[in-house]
C-alpha cells in the first residue's frame, strides 16, 4: 500500500528543476509553472511568503508582502492557475539569484514535507481552500501595512495555511486557522499603540 506521505507532490522535487536549468535567466512564469505543478495557487503563496519570514528591514517587508495580495485573492475565487499581467509574467530574473534564494529555501520546504502529509483532506478542498484565501488576503494586507510587531506571525500564518492545503494536511490548516486568531490579537495590539502614540505626537505639535 503506497505510503500517504507519497500521495502528495512534493514542492521541493518540483522545485529542483530551477537549480539545475539551461539559460542566464529565468522568467516569472517559468517559477511559477514549476510551483503550481503541486497544485494550485496555494504552493504558490506559500513560496512567496517564504522570504517575507527573513529578517528584513520593514520598508523592505512591506514591498515583498505586496505580491501576496495579487495571489491570495485568486484562491478566494476557486482559480487553479495564477492569473498574471502578460508584462510581469514575462519579466525575468538571473539564473544564480533564483538558485541561490532556492538553494536557501529548498531544505526548508524538504524538512516541512516529512512532518506534513494527508489528514483530515476534507478541510483542504475547494471550500477550505476559499475560507483559507479569505484569511491568507487578510494577512497579506496587514503585512503590506506599517502595523508595530506584526509582521512574523501574519506571515508565519499564511505559510502554515498555504503550506497545509499543498500537502492536504487539515491538522496544518486548523494550525494555520489558530496563528489566525493570534494575529488578530497582535494586529489590534499593535494598531492601539500606534493610535496612542500618533495622539502622543500631535499633542507634542
Amino acid at each position: 500500500m503506497t505510503s500517504p506521505k507519497l500521495s502528495t507532490p512534493s514542492l521541493a522535487a518540483n522545485l529542483k528543476p530551477l537549480l539545475h536549468g539551461r539559460g542566464e535567466r529565468v522568467t516569472v512564469q517559468d517559477i511559477i509553472d514549476r510551483t503550481e505543478v503541486t497544485g494550485g495557487l496555494a504552493p504558490v503563496l506559500f513560496v512567496l511568503t517564504l522570504p517575507v519570514l527573513l529578517p528584513l528591514p520593514p520598508g523592505l517587508s512591506m514591498v515583498m508582502a505586496l505580491p501576496l495580495l495579487l495571489v491570495a485573492p485568486q484562491m478566494i475565487v476557486g482559480r487553479t492557475d495564477l492569473w498574471l499581467p502578460r508584462k510581469l509574467a514575462g519579466q525575468s530574473v538571473a539564473r544564480g539569484k533564483v538558485q541561490k534564494t532556492f538553494t536557501r529555501i529548498i531544505p526548508w520546504i524538504e524538512a516541512m514535507e516529512k512532518v506534513v502529509h494527508p489528514r483530515l483532506t476534507f478541510l483542504t478542498g475547494r471550500i477550505g481552500a476559499s475560507v483559507a484565501g479569505v484569511a491568507c488576503t487578510l494577512m497579506a494586507v496587514v503585512l503590506v501595512l506599517p502595523i508595530p510587531f506584526a509582521n512574523v506571525l501574519p506571515a508565519l500564518t499564511v505559510c502554515i495555511l498555504t503550506l497545509g492545503l499543498t500537502r492536504r494536511d487539515g491538522l496544518t490548516v486548523l494550525a494555520g486557522f489558530g496563528l489566525l486568531a493570534l494575529s488578530a490579537v497582535l494586529a489590534a495590539w499593535g494598531l492601539h499603540w500606534a493610535r496612542l502614540a500618533l495622539h502622543a505626537l500631535m499633542r507634542m505639535i
